[in-house]
């Protein structure tokens, strides 16, 4: 072999090296960029979910002032008084709006206390086996597994 035959194979596997390292570092890159793709996403899934669980807590909170003013409409006032009936009307349509957001309530009256989704206001005297939920004193909710607030419980001592 001549000395520019072995000159070209020199370079050529000099080229072959720098296009494997260039080829190796182009897939890299790829899968950085990939990765970052999913990790992106991943994140905004988690952003969206926790303002949306915010938005819900607001919606409670107004569901809650409608379910307090309810209570104190004597029954004879609701047939009657057509601002009464549109407020309720409105009432109905926000809870239906809290059941589209995906929000179930917590089950709490005559159950077991569970502080993963309970909050005791208050123990009382009362007939019954200790740690059960006598009286719900304001609806939790959950959202995809999560509780977005616990109920708030009265609780046998």
């Amino acid at each position: 072999m001549s000395d520019e035959a072995k000159e070209i194979e020199v370079k050529l596997d000099e080229c072959m090296r720098e296009r494997e390292e260039y080829l190796d570092g182009w897939k890299r890159a790829k899968a950085d960029l990939i990765n970052y793709k999913n990790e992106e996403t991943e994140r905004m899934a988690r952003v969206v979910e926790y303002r949306e669980n915010e938005i819900a807590s607001e919606i409670i909170g107004i569901s809650d002032s409608f379910r307090d003013a309810e209570k104190g409409i004597p029954e004879e006032r609701i047939e009657g008084d057509e601002v009464i009936k549109g407020l309720l009307r409105i009432k109905g349509n926000l809870d239906g709006t809290i059941r589209k957001m995906g929000l179930e309530e917590i089950a709490s009256v005559g159950k077991e206390f569970d502080p993963n989704f309970h909050e005791a206001v208050e123990l009382v005297d009362a007939e019954g086996e200790s740690g059960t939920v006598v009286e719900e004193v304001s609806k939790g909710y959950m959202r995809t597994g999560r509780v977005i607030r616990p109920a708030k419980v009265k609780v046998i001592k």
